[in-house]
């Protein structure tokens, strides 16, 4: 009987509009979508996803690797995921100090210049990097 191998990682490419922040291979990655949470593992059908607010798992070789993203899209074609998002920011690159004060200068301001939907949005991101950077931060310290 011939025996096959089969990899259980995949290439995963994080990318925004100044360039990639992630490229390489993973065992796993979970993402939000509009719709809830998706998981991706090796060998998954084709799929073309529109991201949501929150935070995006890859699991390397070298460990679990966080990052915060915000809209755009994952497409998962030929054993790659490919993530596209106008922001992604590494939760190590994150400060719990930072992001409670650009939560309270957020919540401060009017926002004459954005429409009700864009505030929240936007409010929502910071307040998805913070929770994520506290979650990380107290995973480290268990």
């Amino acid at each position: 009987m011939e025996s096959r191998h089969v990899s259980n990682t995949f290439r995963c490419a994080v990318m925004t509009p100044s360039g990639a922040s992630f490229d390489g291979e993973v065992n796993y990655a979970s993402f939000p979508a509009w719709d809830g949470q998706y998981g991706v593992m090796a060998g998954m059908s084709p799929l073309l996803g529109q991201l949501g607010i929150g935070p995006l798992r890859l699991d390397t070789t070298d460990g679990i690797r966080w990052f915060a993203v915000e809209e755009g899209f994952a497409h998962v074609r030929d054993n790659t995921l490919t993530i596209l998002s106008e922001s992604v920011v590494s939760v190590d690159d994150l400060s719990v100090a930072e992001l409670e004060a650009e939560l309270r200068a957020f919540d401060a301001a009017e926002h004459p210049d954005l429409s009700a939907d864009e505030r929240t949005r936007r409010r929502a991101g910071i307040s998805a990097r913070h929770q994520l950077v506290q979650h990380h931060r107290s995973d480290r310290n268990t």
